[in-house]
């Protein structure tokens, strides 16, 4: 079997459910919180990544990975919100959007501390040389990885995209309406943004910088998985 797919089935595939799951139910769990019971009447309010998969959004990327394209991207199943049933409307139609990425924030808190720390302990570094554990930080690392993309891609403000509510958030009802205006058009600006890979000239400084910040001497490795089994095994 190609070494690609078995590395989107056994890394990539896991990463991603996890990324997108966390996501989804952060989105439900907040909107949940601040009033509306929508996502609790559909079952979304739970940690079960399966609740919040979308069937075509999570097959995409491993069809695109296994194609060769440069680009892979899916999504997650979005959690229904009435904003009118928020409270206050305004300020929970924001923190709603914004639980998501800031759920992927945390995730990648968590795992890049785990990775400074094993930088620092002379025990963790011994036990990389066991292949089951050598595994287990290879998918880690995609865990942080896919999280930190999942967290800036989605902060970007552009609609359909979280970024773009927490700006109409921020912004207030100009905003609103620049946004409602480019609705039309949602669908064609992300496809252009994903195809020319224009996104990249944000995202790729900040996710550097991050990963280095998170992650501390590691980061190397986190960033190239492949890393850990050429210096530890």
């Amino acid at each position: 079997m190609n070494p690609e797919i078995i590395n989107t089935l056994s890394m990539d595939l896991p990463a991603f459910i996890i990324g997108i799951g966390l996501h989804e139910f952060c989105h439900a769990w907040a909107a949940d919180r601040l009033g509306d019971p929508t996502p609790r009447e559909q079952g979304r309010v739970s940690l079960n990544p399966m609740e919040h998969l979308d069937p075509v959004g999570t097959v995409m990327p491993l069809m695109l990975t296994a194609a060769g394209s440069p680009v892979a991207f899916g999504w997650g199943r979005p959690v229904t919100v009435d904003p009118a049933r928020l409270r206050p409307p305004g300020l929970g139609y924001g923190l709603v959007a914004l639980a998501g990425p800031l759920g992927n924030l945390l995730l990648c808190l968590l795992a890049g501390g785990w990775f400074a720390f094993t930088a620092s302990s002379p025990t963790l570094l011994q036990a990389l040389r066991d292949p089951t554990v050598n595994f287990l930080y290879r998918l880690l690392a995609r865990v942080f990885t896919m999280n930190l993309g999942l967290l800036l891609f989605n902060l970007l403000p552009i609609p359909p995209l979280d970024g773009s509510k927490v700006l109409i958030w921020l912004g207030g009802e100009r905003v609103r309406a620049v946004m409602q205006r480019l609705q039309t058009y949602n669908l064609a600006i992300f496809l252009l943004m994903v195809m020319t890979n224009a996104h990249s000239q944000i995202i790729t400084p900040l996710f550097l910088r991050l990963t280095h910040l998170l992650t501390g001497k590691l980061w190397l490795h986190v960033l190239r998985p492949s890393q850990f089994v050429l210096d530890f095994l």
